[in-house]
């Protein structure tokens, strides 16, 4: 019976592992950043707002030579994790990041008012 509990945490910590190897989910835009062949005038990097903003008003992006990099839930410690694929990869002139309101309800856990 010990083994089989055993085994069966073991299952478990290697399940969670594994869903969170792309903690920061850096792959999301992966393949889009591949298809881009000139350089964009800006990039907006962030959370669901400028998720979003991309998603809902794309004319906008297009028209202006800007692209949208936003990951819904997002919080600050997770986004320089994407940097080099999502920002210096792409050689931006500008790059705009929305940053902070997933911090506060602690979307990726408990932080200290001092963090």
């Amino acid at each position: 019976m010990k083994r089989i509990l055993l085994s069966l945490l073991f299952v478990a910590i290697a399940a969670t592992l594994l869903a969170q190897s792309d903690w920061a989910q850096h792959d999301r835009y992966a393949a889009d950043n591949d298809s881009i062949t000139t350089r964009p005038k800006a990039v907006f990097m962030g959370n669901s707002i400028t998720d979003n903003w991309a998603k809902f008003h794309p004319e906008f992006f297009k028209t202006n030579d800007f692209i949208g990099r936003g990951i819904s839930g997002q919080v600050t410690s997770q986004l320089p994790w994407r940097f080099q694929s999502d920002l210096i990869a792409l050689r931006p002139r500008i790059v705009v990041i929305t940053a902070g309101p997933n911090d506060m309800p602690q979307n990726n856990g408990h932080m200290a008012h001092e963090q």
